[in-house]
């Protein structure tokens, strides 16, 4: 009876966890054609030339397929607007959400573009298994991903950066993930960051959201 009962349990999980990887989906969807058709012109200008002079792009930049879509997250996720505010937060402000999907929100509000070293990949189903060590946290992981979102081939022994979400029973990759520069940058990241924390006390999840599409971008502006 009690290995029924936990049977019951783990199903529940996974259902829970696969509803759960269709709501958040489908609130990135929305959230992006939201930052890419309901945004006026301004905004985006302003957020073009933002991203150009911040990471180094020569004008009038955005030109290569990797590099806009570098900028598409960045706009959507960590640019700030003339009011101050992320296009992702005034998106869900705009809308009338359910408590579930908000708190969804919440954790997509401060989603930041993580590096992480693939060691393994798995594929099932229509969705990648992987597992490989966060750099910033110096620690091993496993995450899910669908693969509808994965731009190219994913690599066993590469880096990536990818933003992901902790769900029901596994996290969960939302967006495109992006293939660093070079595996090298492992150490530089890390020293990157130690050091500005140490300067100025900036927490990791700001320090990414900040630097990261600088070395995504190296090399390809």
């Amino acid at each position: 009876m009690q290995d029924k009962e936990l049977l019951d349990l783990s199903q529940y999980r996974i259902k829970k966890q696969r509803i759960a990887q269709e709501q958040i989906d489908e609130l990135y969807q929305h959230a992006y054609q939201y930052a890419l058709k309901e945004t006026n012109i301004r905004e985006k200008v302003r957020a073009k030339m933002i991203f150009a002079k911040r990471f180094q792009l020569k004008e009038p930049s955005l030109v290569s397929k990797k590099t806009e879509e570098v900028f598409h997250q960045w706009f959507l996720f960590d640019y700030k607007t003339i009011k101050g505010q992320t296009l992702f937060f005034q998106f869900l402000q705009s809308r009338k959400l359910s408590e579930p999907v908000k708190m969804m929100g919440a954790l997509l509000l401060s989603a930041a573009p993580e590096p992480f070293l693939v060691n393994q990949i798995h594929e099932d189903g229509g969705e990648l298994f992987m597992t490989g060590q966060n750099i910033i946290h110096e620690r091993n992981e496993s995450i899910k991903a669908t693969l509808k979102y994965l731009k190219g081939e994913i690599k066993e022994d590469s880096l990536y950066f990818m933003r992901k979400v902790p769900l029901v029973t596994d996290q969960w990759i939302i967006g495109p993930v992006f293939q660093a520069e070079s595996n090298h940058l492992q150490a530089v990241i890390k020293n990157h960051y130690h050091r500005k924390n140490h300067e100025t006390g900036v927490l990791w999840r700001t320090f990414l959201k900040e630097e990261a599409p600088f070395y995504i971008l190296k090399d390809h502006s």
